[in-house]
């Protein structure tokens, strides 16, 4: 009997452990079935917003085309040609006049017959103009023809006044703007998803027109609606579905199987474009932190049901135990909890800094170009020896702030991705001779021996970023000779390896000197931000620590290495090696930025600038080159002294970007838009603004612009763009 009492005892406490366990695996499946709904819901809402946004940014970037298609329209019409030779020339002329290279560009003429004509002459009977047999006066279609060399992506306008050639009149009836596919993959590339994302533009007929991504086509297939009718769908759906909710939306997101993998794809129509776009990304790739979160859910679900069973487990054998156990728990969930904390507090402050210091660029250049400008003006005036002094000073205080704010900037922009490894096709020996001019400049006050040893390469032509190269050594040479005292040595070799195969080289830079070198402590530390070995040399050579740092970013990011060997007061070495692929002598284009004797005196200049220090700036500044300024407060009043003015009233607008009531990019548009002004597409627009960075300058280019200065302002640079343009 006591036996049995001392079963049933014992038996309690199991038999409600497991029911509690029971309980709790039907909860975690239960609770596990909802989130799988919420991720399927938030993956798809992701997408499509994702998708959204790169349909708007496409039709945006496809806009500025038909802009560019409108004012060829315009010039075109009416002309009367001599012979077939005469239209390719002036076919080149007006690719010339609207900078079509600079969009990826080529202008086509169609006569009344089909046949095609280019820059460089006829190309017969173009294959597709059955597109432009029906009643409209505009199509858009990627091409299909194989009569011209690419593919592209066609805007076709017929001429409101058909051009006429020879004495027979053979009629021009089209202008079209051939934009090589490949340039149209800057409007719809996404990196959110780490690169693998790939983005499809299907013709309408369901063809694959274009594909990019990081990897390869999964889909692997020419007609993408056949695949994606042939593939396996989840949670019950179908391509039927998909094209019904496309038709009803515009927008449609499907869940399949390719290859046993999983994906997520949206499709959304560009119907004036005659173009479907489609977004295909791996499900383990979406709506990340909804599975993480699952995830842990679970794994804290299935911890907590050990832990009640243990806790039960042990409650048979001692009260006190189980109590103590229960109490770790809770200290165990709170300390993770507050780390938790922590981390996301630290996460977010690091986001803060980044996106403070992007920000923080426009309204830094603009009082430093008030700065730089009124001393540049000051320094004409021919001041006192005292004054001169003084002016002197503060020229190099504002050149110093200025490169220890670009160099804060740049490493922030490193940080948060913005800059890339964009490798162009250069003659490397080029790039290397390069660096012996601003050195030569660095050496010029003092009293250092500087030895090159350049060994000729057999091979020139590579594919790397001749800018971050150049910044590289140029970085490593002037540290050189900051720590070099005067009678030292500065030495510069380079050498030539075979690469990884026959397709690529290795270029070793080594960067040798006599200076004050580093204790061996400290060598392991040197690319770390804001290292500087004793606070003395902070103050002696001056620099926020960040060099190095930069350095050693950009050679990481050009997939090479760099090493570093020092003795203190013998001096340092520095060794890098960039990995290069071989290319071709044809790929390198030599560009001229010559801009020859041009005499600025009477040109009339329509400036934008709403802050009243820089406009003073750079209205004494042009007046002093003969050029008359007419000076717009805000984006708004440019457009409006533009537009009431006759034409020849102005020969260039320099327009800043950062304007209240319409800032310089809309302005730039309205002016480009204009229909009554046929000098609305050919006057030259150039951006002077803060705004410093590439993707500022490709924003310029892209709302219409010729040219970008970034403030502070260079008079001399400013000088060569504005001839440049007027050429």
């Amino acid at each position: 009997m006591q036996k049995r009492k001392q079963k049933t005892k014992y038996l309690l406490p199991i038999a409600f452990a497991m029911i509690l366990v029971i309980s709790l695996v039907l909860g975690i499946a239960f609770m596990r079935n909802s989130l799988m709904k919420l991720t399927i819901e938030e993956r798809s809402n992701q997408l499509e917003e994702m998708v959204t946004q790169i349909q708007a940014n496409l039709e945006s970037g496809l806009q500025t085309h038909w802009n560019l298609a409108a004012g060829l329209n315009n010039a075109a019409q009416g002309n009367h040609f001599k012979n077939s030779q005469d239209v390719s020339d002036n076919i080149a002329h007006m690719e010339n006049d609207f900078c079509t290279d600079l969009y990826g560009c080529r202008v086509m003429l169609l006569d009344e017959q089909g046949t095609a004509y280019l820059s460089d002459g006829t190309a017969g009977i173009w294959y597709d103009i059955s597109h432009l047999l029906d009643s409209k006066k505009r199509h858009t279609f990627v091409s299909e023809t194989d009569n011209i060399d690419g593919s592209f992506l066609v805007f076709s306008q017929e001429l409101d006044a058909p051009i006429t050639m020879g004495e027979n009149n053979v009629r021009f009836t089209h202008v079209a703007l051939l934009k090589d596919i490949q340039t149209v993959k800057q409007y719809y590339t996404t990196t959110t998803y780490g690169g693998s994302a790939a983005t499809y533009i299907i013709k309408k007929n369901g063809t694959l027109a274009y594909f990019d991504a990081d990897n390869d086509d999964v889909i692997g297939a020419r007609n993408i609606y056949k695949a994606l009718e042939e593939a396996e769908y989840v949670q019950g759906q179908s391509f039927d579905t998909v094209k019904e909710q496309l038709d009803r939306n515009g927008i449609a997101v499907a869940n399949i199987l390719l290859n046993q993998t999983e994906y997520y794809y949206c499709l959304t129509s560009l119907d004036d474009y005659d173009m479907k776009l489609m977004l295909l990304i791996p499900a383990d790739s979406v709506a990340v932190s909804t599975m993480n979160m699952m995830d842990s859910t679970i794994r804290t679900g299935i911890i907590f049901i050990l832990a009640m069973v243990l806790l039960m487990l042990l409650a048979v054998i001692s009260f006190i135990r189980v109590q103590r156990s229960s109490q770790m728990v809770k200290v165990e969930q709170e300390t993770n909890r507050e780390l938790n904390q922590l981390r996301m507090v630290a996460e977010s402050a690091n986001a803060a800094k980044s996106t403070f210091l992007n920000n923080m660029s426009h309204d830094i250049r603009t009082p430093m170009n008030a700065i730089i400008g009124f001393t540049n003006i000051a320094m004409k005036h021919s001041p006192s020896p005292e004054i001169k002094s003084c002016l002197d000073k503060i020229s190099e205080s504002s050149d110093h702030l200025l490169a220890l704010i670009n160099d804060v900037l740049d490493i922030s922009r490193i940080e948060s991705g913005k800059i890339k490894y964009t490798p162009t096709p250069v003659d490397i020996a080029e790039v290397t001779d390069s660096v012996l001019t601003i050195m030569y400049g660095y050496l010029s006050n003092r009293n250092i021996t500087f030895q090159t040893d350049l060994e000729e390469p057999e091979i020139r032509y590579v594919l790397t970023d001749a800018v971050r190269v150049r910044e590289v050594l140029v970085n490593i040479l002037g540290n050189a000779v900051k720590f070099t005292d005067d009678g030292g040595t500065v030495t510069y070799a380079v050498s030539y390896h075979p690469g990884k195969d026959d397709h690529h080289i290795n270029v070793r830079y080594r960067i040798a000197d006599t200076g004050i070198g580093m204790a061996e402590e400290f060598v392991d530390h040197i690319f770390d931000e804001f290292s500087q070995e004793e606070h003395g040399a902070r103050t002696q050579y001056r620099g926020t620590g960040l060099g190095m740092a930069i350095t050693k970013q950009y050679v990481d990011l050009m997939g090479g290495t760099i090493s570093v060997e020092s003795r203190k007061g013998v001096g340092s070495t520095f060794t890098v090696e960039l990995p290069m692929e071989i290319t071709d002598a044809c790929e390198v284009k030599k560009k001229d930025y010559s801009v020859g004797n041009i005499d600025l005196n009477g040109l009339k200049v329509l400036l934008a600038e709403d802050n009243d220090l820089n406009a003073e700036i750079a209205i004494v500044q042009l007046e002093e080159l003969g050029i008359q300024i007419t000076r717009a407060a805000d984006g708004e009043e440019a457009v409006r002294l533009f537009s009431e003015n006759p034409q020849g009233t102005f020969d260039l607008i320099l327009m800043d970007v950062m304007m209240p009531k319409m800032n310089g990019y809309e302005a730039t548009k309205v002016i480009r838009s204009l229909q009554n002004r046929p000098d609305a597409v050919t006057i030259p627009i150039i951006a002077m603004t803060a705004n410093a960075f590439a993707e500022d300058v490709q924003t310029s280019l892209d709302a219409g612009m010729n040219g970008h200065l970034s403030k502070p302002i260079v008079m001399d640079e400013v000088i060569k763009t504005i001839a440049r343009n007027l050429n």
